[in-house]
């Protein structure tokens, strides 16, 4: 008695889910039927239409949350031009460009230094 209540009970979850999925699913994401049939068909055909929704008619990667549209799909990396205080030339000061110079210097000396004179 207990374990058939309890699958029943598990077939009427499902339901909801899947009832629940099919109205807040994204109309054009929907596939093989228009959204409108598959709300007819998971409300007449119960756990059977809900089945049909889950293999047939659901978003092919749409996530286990009803109506999420989190689909899944691989994130760009965020770069530094997503920042806010991204400007597409770097912004350099007198101090800093007499810093690069010195540096450019250095490294040029460092690189006569370590070839030897033709």
């Amino acid at each position: 008695m207990l374990g058939s209540s309890l699958v029943v009970l598990l077939f009427f979850g499902f339901w909801i889910w899947a009832l629940l999925d099919v109205i807040s699913a994204d109309g054009s994401m929907c596939r093989n039927l228009p959204k409108l049939m598959w709300i007819v068909l998971v409300v007449i055909l119960g756990p059977i239409g809900a089945l049909l929704w889950l293999l047939l008619g659901r978003p092919a990667k749409a996530d286990w949350r009803p109506g999420s549209t989190d689909y899944a799909a691989p994130r760009r990396p965020a770069g530094p031009e997503d920042s806010p205080r991204y400007t597409p030339t770097p912004i350099i000061t007198d101090r800093r460009s007499a810093e690069l110079d010195k540096e450019l210097e250095r490294w040029e000396r460092e690189q006569q230094e370590r070839e030897p004179d033709e």
